[in-house]
């Protein structure tokens, strides 16, 4: 065994499961984060020679280990859930959507329409009308808004707790 993988050997044996923890905080898959370990270690053989003048192995590990597990961040977020519905048409809609709409089903609106949401303001009225009844993702609702995802994905979180503040009250004073 030359010096070179002997260097190796020992480098993995004092980092593996470091570099594992470090990986396990960001994205807490161990399946994936055993993966993204075995090629952060494949990378630090291949370079083993030049690593091996490196004054410190440690920094480079984390580096390549950061640098992986953003990448598989990065492509993990560009997936998105696809669903077949009754008439087994393709049905797209982001996490976050499918999130959003199964917590609102907790709102009866059908109960409180006249009540609650046309005591909103025209603004959030329009949110709902676009997301509730015409069923348009909110990615689309930020396109027609002209304005960003994330503050559509804010809007939301603002319209359904005025409606869940609302319909307590309503409930409230039917006691």
């Amino acid at each position: 065994m030359d010096k070179y993988n002997k260097f190796f050997q020992i480098l993995c044996q004092e980092n593996y499961e470091q570099i594992f923890k470090y990986i396990m905080v960001m994205i807490h898959d161990k399946s994936v984060a055993e993966d993204i370990v075995q090629e952060v270690f494949i990378i630090a053989y291949e370079k083993r020679k030049t690593l091996f003048l490196y004054e410190n192995k440690r920094a480079f590990l984390y580096k390549v280990s950061k640098n992986l597990t953003n990448e598989y961040i990065r492509k993990s977020k560009k997936y998105k859930i696809v669903e077949l519905n009754d008439n087994n048409a393709v049905d797209e809609r982001d996490l976050c959507d499918l999130i959003y709409q199964q917590k609102n089903s907790e709102i009866d609106e059908k109960s409180y329409v006249d009540e609650v949401i046309n005591t909103l303001p025209e603004e959030k009225r329009k949110l709902y009308e676009l997301y509730y009844i015409n069923k348009i993702p909110m990615k689309n609702i930020a396109k027609i808004l002209n304005i960003s995802e994330a503050t559509t994905r804010m809007r939301f979180v603002r319209l359904r707790r005025d409606i869940k503040k609302k319909i307590k009250k309503i409930k409230f004073e039917n006691i």
